[in-house]
């Protein structure tokens, strides 16, 4: 068996490396791993902060992206059972003492998948408190390749929408800047846009709401940018 390298990575609304609460901190938060096989090991701790005994039960399932970015979570039987096929947690309930450290070995059970997106769920039973932690796993069975591309410019008024599309086996952004223009081809404004993390083979929309009502707009990315899209132009 062979230990995956794990990249903590500081996407959107995962903030930190780890998460604590009521008094338990797990670490990291998120996951990305590449060329996973079958019989790879990930490991997370679960640390008590509080000061006193905790009951911890931990369960799976999946999770994706909607084209605005945001997390969402499926807990039905279904995902649960698929989570569970990939993946395999050394516990699923144990208690933490006081200030005590546990690390929980989670196994790759199978890659029959080019990308797959497991969350663990770490719940502290405490009475009068119903919440949890999330640990995302972000696992592709692909060398690491980011390819972000800007697939859809509209225009309406104002109003300026841009979809960029992940085709790459890691997580990507693009960030670059719009030129809006009139009718006559003069340049009116220009506007910096970023797209935001996204995940493999996912896209996400990005909306602008402009100072101006353009008649012509080109996205030029920045160079530091570390995305491979061309720049695209949309005419009203």
């Amino acid at each position: 068996m062979r230990g995956l390298a794990l990249v903590c990575l500081l996407v959107c609304l995962w903030l930190w490396p780890g998460r604590c609460h009521a008094g338990v901190l797990v670490s990291p938060a998120v996951v990305e791993a590449h060329a996973v096989q079958v019989g790879d090991e990930i490991v997370i701790s679960c640390t008590e902060m509080a000061g006193r005994e905790q009951l911890i039960t931990l369960s799976l399932g999946l999770f994706d992206q909607d084209e605005h970015g945001r997390v969402v979570f499926y807990e039905d039987q279904p995902s649960r059972m698929r989570a569970a096929e990939i993946i395999s947690l050394s516990h699923e309930q144990f208690y933490l003492q006081p200030h005590e450290r546990r690390g929980i070995t989670l196994r790759v059970n199978s890659a029959d998948f080019l990308s797959s997106y497991v969350v663990v769920f770490v719940r502290p039973e405490q009475v009068g408190i119903s919440s949890r932690l999330a640990v995302l796993l972000m696992l592709s069975t692909a060398v690491a390749r980011e390819a972000v591309d800007l697939t859809d410019v509209r225009i309406g008024g104002r109003s300026l929408s841009l979809t960029f599309h992940n085709s790459g086996s890691m997580h990507g952004a693009a960030a670059g800047v719009v030129a809006a223009y009139d009718s006559a081809g003069e340049l009116q404004g220009e506007f910096v846009v970023q797209s935001g993390r996204i995940l493999p083979n996912r896209q996400r929309q990005t909306d602008l709401l402009l100072p101006i009502e353009p008649h012509t707009v080109r996205f030029v990315p920045l160079p530091d940018a570390g995305s491979s899209f061309l720049a695209s132009e949309a005419v009203l």
